[in-house]
């Protein structure tokens, strides 16, 4: 418990002990002033109506109070009306994570989240009318159901089937037609990707999403991604050196726009000059070399990795 909820509930506690005191004070002055007056209820002696009478005023002055509670706080009236209602809820939340706590713990996970689900992307061309989305986006979807299924589901697969919600004509028209897909349409292609939307565990039922990916140009082809210095010496190991550069490139790709999931595929296509040479040069050399990553090709998210070329120069003194 917070010390402000600890504040809260003894504020709680000190209005309605003040609130009590009130309403039987009130109630006190009501009954003495009927008392005093002599005035009876339906024949009732005196004494005993200015009795009924505080009674019924602290009754109603209590009724008044907490109907204005009810129509001002929506934490009072989910407390008086819907109280069960709410426990049931957290003891449902309670068991939930603790289902979840024994997964993360002890459980098979088979797909990370944001992970990929199928190799496949769908491409939208750009200005692609409505129509022409939906039919891409469904088709899309169904061959993506049709892949999963088949790969985690089928016989002795880790994954319960995906179940086809009932209003996914009204979802796959939503993102066919969204605003994220009419900008980023307006502006050049578009891919589409399934991916995970949760981390799916062994005899999880299959979940994904479809992620809008803008097409753009990331790094023309033969321009500079990022460069690695390293001394000469006989103990560098140029292979070594080369995979802490793609780690480089990767994370400085994902920095400039492409995916990570796409970006962590760094494949050098080509080695200037090669990798023995290189090896041979480091090891004879002086000074510090630099070895930088240029994009093979031009890289776009359809890429789907970073296709570059190494190359092995001194570094300027």
């Amino acid at each position: 418990m917070s010390a402000s909820d600890l504040l809260r509930g003894i504020g709680i506690v000190l209005f309605i002990t003040a609130l009590a005191g009130a309403i039987a004070y009130v109630g006190d002055r009501v009954g003495h002033q009927i008392g005093r007056k002599r005035l009876t209820l339906f024949g009732i002696r005196p004494r005993y109506t200015s009795t009924i009478v505080a009674i019924a005023t602290g009754m109603v002055i209590a009724l008044v109070v907490t109907l204005g509670a009810i129509a001002m706080s929506q934490e009072v009236k989910l407390a008086f009306f819907q109280l069960n209602a709410i426990n049931s809820q957290i003891e449902e939340l309670r068991a939930k994570a603790a289902n979840l706590e024994k997964k993360v713990n002890t459980g098979r996970l088979i797909i990370n989240t944001n992970t990929p689900i199928t190799p496949t992307l769908a491409l939208i061309p750009r200005n692609a009318p409505p129509k022409h989305r939906l039919e891409i986006v469904a088709r899309y979807f169904h061959d993506t159901v049709q892949f999963v299924d088949q790969r985690y589901a089928g016989k002795g697969g880790p994954l319960k089937p995906f179940v086809v919600p009932g209003d996914i004509g009204k979802r796959l028209g939503a993102l066919a037609d969204g605003l994220p897909m009419r900008a980023d349409v307006a502006q050049g292609n578009v891919l589409l990707l399934a991916v995970a939307d949760q981390n799916l565990y062994l005899h999880d039922q299959i979940h994904f999403g479809l992620t809008i990916i803008p097409d753009k140009l990331v790094y023309p082809a033969r321009s500079p991604i990022q460069s690695l210095r390293i001394p000469a010496s006989k103990n560098v190991n140029v292979q070594l050196a080369v995979a802490e550069l793609e780690e480089i490139v990767a994370a400085q790709a994902a920095k400039d726009g492409l995916p990570p999931y796409f970006a962590i595929f760094v494949q050098p296509v080509q080695y200037l000059p090669s990798l023995a040479q290189m090896q041979a040069i480091v090891g004879k050399g002086t000074g510090k070399y630099i070895m930088t990553a240029f994009a093979a090709e031009d890289v776009y998210p359809h890429t789907a990795g970073v296709p570059v070329i190494v190359t092995l120069e001194p570094a300027p003194r």
